[in-house]
């Protein structure tokens, strides 16, 4: 079992410019690589789990659930 947290996304953290929004989600904020993001959807419950974790440094995120509308 996982010590990871989880929490539900909202976009209030993100601050600058679209470009600089983009490299805040998709990049690693230790080495800088593409964060492979693994979703898993629940259509029953109009969530979707994110998993974000970097394949250079191993660097991982919490889980993240996006509330689908």
């Amino acid at each position: 079992m996982s010590n990871k947290s989880l929490r539900v996304e909202n976009f209030e953290r993100f601050y600058g410019s679209v470009t600089d929004v983009i490299k805040q989600i998709e990049n690693c904020p230790n080495c800088g690589a593409k964060l492979t993001m693994t979703h898993l959807s629940d259509h029953d419950n109009l969530y979707v789990h994110e998993e974000v974790r970097c394949l250079e440094c191993s660097f991982e995120t919490e889980e993240t659930l996006h509330v689908l509308n």
